[in-house]
């Protein structure tokens, strides 16, 4: 049983690398990641205008944890990678300080303001 889910597996990554829009495994990431920042963006510039027409300090603090999970770690991985002979390693930690950065701003966004 564990063979042949193991079989299927492999067929199924196979079928995934090489058939996923017809496009290359470094295609398909790339455009995913453009997807998911694309998306990022709209979720962190609605968060945004929430902030700038309401005043609200949490939505500042969730558009730029929401910016820094998505949109932040897909153009710097792409920036450090093409500009500089990084590291995979590298590049990882980079995307995943951005990660960390994101969740503190969001974490932050669920404290309550301060009575003014």
């Amino acid at each position: 049983m564990i063979r042949l889910a193991a079989a299927v597996g492999a067929s199924v990554g196979t079928v995934l690398e090489t058939t996923v829009f017809g496009l290359d495994e470094e295609t398909t990431i790339f455009f995913v990641g453009l997807a998911s920042a694309a998306l990022g963006s709209v979720v962190a510039w609605t968060a945004y205008r929430g902030y700038a027409r309401n005043e609200s300090q949490p939505m500042l603090f969730l558009a730029v944890g929401v910016a820094f999970l998505t949109v932040v770690p897909f153009v710097l991985s792409h920036t450090v990678d093409l500009v500089t002979d990084a590291a995979d390693a590298t590049v990882l930690l980079v995307v995943t300080v951005c990660h960390l950065l994101g969740l503190v701003a969001i974490v932050r966004s669920f404290r309550r303001p301060d009575p003014t």
